[in-house]
């Protein structure tokens, strides 16, 4: 069996005659895409490691900080009978004030607290607070949170109403939600608390 015979290039002499110039043109061409394509790679590749890198050095920071809900007290509060003619103008104000316990080595900062108020285990209230408190690290803060009844509230919790003028004891309980501006972002914490 013959091997095929490749064919002789008769152009050698024309491409040696070629200025230099042309010549290289070519070979210029494809380094050029082939530079291009390099530089590409190598992009994305520092990119995919800077992502890399900040991920799971947000990962180690949120590990090392391990922050905790900070422990809640109800302070103070202060609601005050508003009575008004008509008597469909009447209300009642709560003033209340949460002491913030942080037991964090990291300083937060209160956003935003929603919360529902109970008296004697009835529903009185939703409201919300976004006051932007700062709690120092392993410090305490207040925050000063506010909410009115309404009159048509008001007659639901009448048997409560006259309890508090014959003098019994009202049982407070306030339960929602605080939102911590942290070092990692953003972050929600149950609270309940209750009068003592």
């Amino acid at each position: 069996m013959a091997l095929p015979v490749q064919p002789a290039d008769h152009n050698i002499a024309a491409r040696a005659a070629a200025p230099p110039g042309e010549r290289f043109a070519g070979v210029a061409a494809i380094m050029r895409r082939s530079l291009f394509q390099a530089a590409l790679l190598t992009g994305l590749c520092i990119t995919l490691a800077l992502i890399t890198l900040v991920l799971s050095g947000c990962n180690t920071i949120a590990k090392t900080l391990n922050i905790e809900n900070p422990s809640y007290s109800l302070r103070n509060i202060d609601p005050r009978v508003q009575i008004a003619l008509p008597l469909s103008a009447s209300s009642i104000d709560f003033d209340m004030t949460v002491g913030v316990n942080n037991p964090n080595t990291v300083g937060l900062r209160l956003d935003r607290f929603d919360f529902t108020l109970y008296v004697n285990n009835s529903r009185i209230l939703d409201s919300m607070s976004d006051q932007q408190i700062r709690i120092p690290a392993n410090g305490t803060g207040d925050v000063h949170l506010r909410g009115r009844v309404g009159y048509s509230n008001i007659q639901s919790l009448w048997s409560e109403i006259v309890g508090l003028i014959n003098g019994n004891r009202a049982r407070y309980e306030l339960r929602g939600n605080a939102y911590y501006n942290t070092p990692i972002g953003q972050m929600k914490f149950p609270v309940t608390v209750y009068s003592r």
